[in-house]
């Protein structure tokens, strides 16, 4: 394989990388808005399922002997 060619399939490989524009277009920022109050969504539903478990264990404890 000689040079030309090797200069021509890296520029061919190379172009996609090039083509990507950085800037978020609507579509980008509100998939990045779902995404974030999804994460928050799950944050709290996990804290409140934490919190659900806690008032569990300690109303076992509360009614038991046992280390529930």
């Amino acid at each position: 394989m000689n040079l030309l060619q090797r200069v021509f399939i890296i520029a061919l490989l190379a172009t996609p990388l090039a083509a990507c524009d950085s800037n978020k277009g609507p579509a980008e920022k509100l998939g990045e808005n779902v995404d974030n109050a999804l994460d928050e969504t799950r944050d709290a539903m996990d804290d409140a399922a934490d919190e659900v478990k806690d008032g569990v264990e300690d109303a076992c404890e509360d009614v038991s002997d046992k280390n529930c």
